[in-house]
């Protein structure tokens, strides 16, 4: 494989394949869903069991973020991705031949070390391409593209299911990473300067991730974003609970819960872009908490109250928590990388550890406590609301 640069890059081109790369975790998370029951059938394994294929695929996917971003900072942005999409496209293909839940699991966890790569570079991409307020534009333009993902994963996933069976989701999957894959072949450059090649020496990349950890702003931000990705994964983790078996629908109905609720991620991304001209990251990001707030009160008293589940009160609460996480999440990761200029691979791959990894930790073990009663999934919400605000509050006067 050459990794020769193409024509001169054009921005716009940028943001659509980073967009599609940002996609690719979506799709791994959810397009699998509908077909959890048909996998528990043929590979004979519960439903907490099947769950743990998800959670491995997040912690493999946040711990491989500590490789990647050092790689991409001394090999550049493209050459990481180019070889992480071929190796997620074997992963996939070891997941749609698994003879057993064994084999699946551990095609999880390599699909999860391999997409982590791609995911990490295309973001450092757009923060070396775009000065700050336009990467905060840009930023929320990937955000707006990366929504369809949530909403049509669960839509071709069950359609896949029906009509050819879970296997055919993998294989949907690798193919899915070779497009994009040639899409990045063929069209983008190397992003980074080469002023910020940076040592893999592992005392120089354990001396960085030591001062990133030091860092007096950066540690919280992430967490905080990590925090707020975990409020709204008791949800996707959970949907399979949610869509089967309290609202009682089924395999091609996962849309009443994704098209809704990305509809809401696309709206607070269209805040977020247009907003960034117009006032300081610091006040969009104290207003997305304030919605996350009244959706999280919200959330809480709904369930409380003990109605009947209805997909309207159930689903519309996490539909405004959807439109503050994406009006906060472009500014928290602008503010987060600025924090190390020159190791932005490295800042990313954090930034995506503690995401995924919070992601991973809510679905291995938050979700096997609470997805059996909505209550405990809204307060397990809003307790996560709760401390991603409160780090916030400690850092926002020194950003």
């Amino acid at each position: 494989m050459t990794f020769s640069n193409p024509s001169p890059l054009r921005p716009g081109l940028l943001i659509l394949v980073v967009a599609f790369i940002s996609m690719l975790a979506p799709f791994s998370i959810d397009t699998y869903l509908p077909s959890f029951p048909a996998i528990e059938r043929e590979l004979m394994a519960s439903r907490e069991l099947l769950t743990q294929t998800l959670a491995v695929y997040l912690g493999a996917f946040a711990l491989a973020t500590l490789f990647w971003g050092p790689m991409a900072d001394k090999w550049g942005r493209r050459r990481i991705i180019l070889w992480s999409l071929l190796g997620y496209f074997l992963a996939s293909l070891l997941c749609a031949l698994a003879e057993s839940y064994d084999q699946l699991f551990w095609g999880r966890l390599l699909q999860g070390v391999m997409a982590a790569g791609s995911v990490v570079a295309s973001r450092a991409m757009v923060r070396d391409v775009f000065p700050k307020q336009e990467a905060q534009k840009a930023m929320a333009l990937v955000m707006m593209l990366f929504t369809a993902a949530p909403a049509i994963a669960p839509i071709i996933g069950g359609w896949l299911e029906v009509h050819s069976g879970w296997r055919s989701i993998f294989y949907f999957l690798g193919a899915y990473a070779i497009v994009i894959g040639w899409m990045m072949w063929r069209h983008v450059g190397e992003t980074q300067a080469t002023e910020h090649v940076q040592s893999i020496h592992p005392g120089a990349i354990a001396k960085a991730y030591w001062q990133s950890a030091r860092h007096p702003q950066f540690l919280r931000l992430v967490m905080a974003q990590g925090l707020l990705v975990g409020g709204f994964f008791v949800y996707v983790a959970g949907s399979t609970s949610l869509i089967f078996d309290h609202l009682h629908l089924q395999e091609q109905d996962f849309w009443v819960f994704f098209v809704p609720v990305v509809s809401g991620i696309l709206l607070g991304s269209f805040f977020s872009h247009r907003l960034a001209n117009r006032f300081s990251m610091e006040a969009v990001i104290n207003g997305a908490l304030l919605v996350g707030l009244f959706a999280v009160v919200s959330n809480i008293a709904f369930e409380q109250a003990g109605w009947q589940p209805e997909a309207l009160w159930v689903v519309g609460p996490i539909v405004l928590y959807a439109v503050g996480y994406a009006l906060a999440n472009p500014g928290l990761s602008i503010v987060a990388l600025d924090c190390l200029p020159s190791r932005r691979g490295l800042a990313s791959s954090v930034q995506s550890l503690f995401q995924m990894g919070t992601a991973g930790l809510v679905a291995a073990l938050v979700v096997p406590l609470v997805h059996a009663n909505l209550q405990w999934m809204a307060w397990a919400q809003g307790l996560m609301w709760l401390v991603a605000a409160l780090l916030w509050i400690s850092v926002r006067k020194q950003v």
